[in-house]
């Protein structure tokens, strides 16, 4: 398919947003109910990293195993889920698909409150992975199609605050209630009283999420008709048009997203423990120290990101690139030097500039793919970064730190050490394959300028 055609399908016409808006009503509100769902996903998500230590002295792990939880063992069915998930949000009816996800996905939170043994809690997150993963796809995409390409970035930089402002909620929600629980006593009814302070703020978080299941059943599909020569369209159909794309590279790109969510995942599933091995505070007191600064600098990365890169025009994917590139280099430095850092005061302002310029990052991930993939497949093409970031992102980033903290027995702070170890070398890659698709999109943006000259004389 022709660049040119491929993005005037992914763009749309005008009277297929005007049938898209009169369909769903404001795109707004559409947006900021997706966002609510998709933050109570990483609340439910995150609220582990805050318990890591009560969690691992009750069941008895290691931080391996811990590591495994958090990443690959949640990322592994994420992935297996997310294409099929994706391929039903192309063909039937996102909102009835994303209430099924979050129902499941709240249930599967609040049997990790139930759980004494290491597999049962394996189990539990393998569930919330997988529910997980069918509501990105289809809420990206319902908002490609309820917003005009100028406000698309916009919103979907408010749709990617949610890991910030889910993670926020945890580690500050979370932090309140395990301190708020641990003095609750022995006589709640339903014999509650006899779990374990950890396992009511797992029954707790995952409840409020069975209400969101209900609510987005208010939102109407509004895609438009289609024709069965389209729906039929396949994942290698998809991929083969990804590589036909000259001003993308999808494998640098996939991969610079990855390393991307590697140092987020990291970030995010140990820094709390690294605050309370090495500075000696509990849960309660991590929460208020790194969930404003995971909240704050998150989302403040996240819709600067959406602004600057709103106003970019015809050149937004070449900006985009640019953009990322400075933010990289930025967050390399104080995502390896911040963990190491003996002093708090110093510290958190560094992981506080790293978590900023990740954000920032992040926050633009799918947009490439949603300028230029044809609306009928979008939705895979979405769940394809997923799996990609998931698996190696969200799978690694845990698992590596966990795994290297444990063979770094000699060190004083083992924890910390592995954490700047991991994010310095995910960012570098990062950055250097960056380099190449700024590169590429250069060239094929002077090379577009030169046939329109030509075409012009």
């Amino acid at each position: 398919m022709p660049l040119l055609s491929a993005n005037k399908i992914a763009n749309g016409t005008s009277l297929e947003q005007l049938h898209m808006r009169e369909a769903n009503g404001n795109p707004w509100l559409t947006t900021g109910l997706l966002t609510l769902c998709f933050t109570l996903s990483y609340t439910d998500r995150h609220v582990l990293s805050l318990l890591v230590d009560p969690v691992k002295a009750s069941l008895h792990l290691s931080d391996t195993q811990i590591g495994i939880v958090q990443g690959l063992g949640f990322s592994i069915f994420y992935v297996l889920a997310s294409l099929p998930l994706a391929r039903l949000s192309d063909r039937g009816n996102r909102p009835r698909i994303m209430s099924a996800c979050i129902a499941v996905w709240c249930l599967m939170t609040m049997f990790c409150g139930l759980v004494t043994q290491f597999w049962q809690l394996l189990l539990a997150r393998i569930g919330v992975a997988a529910s997980e993963a069918g509501v990105p796809p289809a809420a990206l995409t319902m908002m490609a199609d309820v917003n005009n390409p100028r406000h698309l970035a916009q919103a979907t930089s408010i749709f990617m605050l949610s890991p910030y402002l889910g993670g926020g909620i945890a580690l500050i929600g979370g932090g309140a209630l395990y301190g708020s629980v641990q003095h609750w006593g022995p006589n709640l009814p339903w014999g509650v009283g006899s779990l374990q302070a950890w396992q009511l703020v797992f029954l707790l978080v995952g409840a409020p999420g069975l209400i969101a299941a209900a609510l987005i059943l208010l939102l109407r599909e509004p895609r438009p008709q289609r024709t069965g020569a389209v729906e039929s369209r396949n994942f290698v159909e998809l991929f083969a048009f990804l590589r036909t794309q000259r001003r993308l590279s999808v494998y640098n790109y996939l991969l610079t997203m990855a390393m991307m969510v590697i140092m987020l995942s990291a970030n995010v599933s140990w820094m709390p423990a690294v605050l309370m091995r090495a500075h000696h505070v509990d849960a309660h007191t991590v929460g208020l120290l790194f969930g404003p600064v995971f909240l704050v600098f998150g989302v403040v990365g996240t819709l600067s990101a959406g602004a600057i890169i709103g106003r970019s025009g015809e050149a937004m994917l070449l900006r985009t690139f640019r953009f990322m590139r400075w933010c990289i280099w930025i967050a390399v430095p104080a995502a390896a030097i911040g963990p190491l850092l003996p002093l708090l005061w110093i510290k958190l302002p560094l992981v506080a500039l790293a978590l900023l310029c990740i954000s920032a990052v992040n926050a633009l991930s799918s947009l490439p793919f949603l300028l230029i993939t044809p609306r009928p497949v979008r939705a895979q093409a979405v769940a394809f970064l997923g799996v990609v970031t998931a698996l190696v992102g969200t799978g690694l980033g845990p698992l590596l730190v966990g795994a290297l903290s444990d063979r770094l027995i000699m060190v004083q702070q083992p924890l910390s050490l592995a954490l700047s170890v991991v994010c310095a070398t995910a960012g570098i890659l990062a950055a250097l394959m960056l380099n190449s698709l700024v590169k590429r999109a250069s060239d094929e943006l002077g090379a577009d300028s030169v046939a329109v000259r030509d075409t012009e004389t």
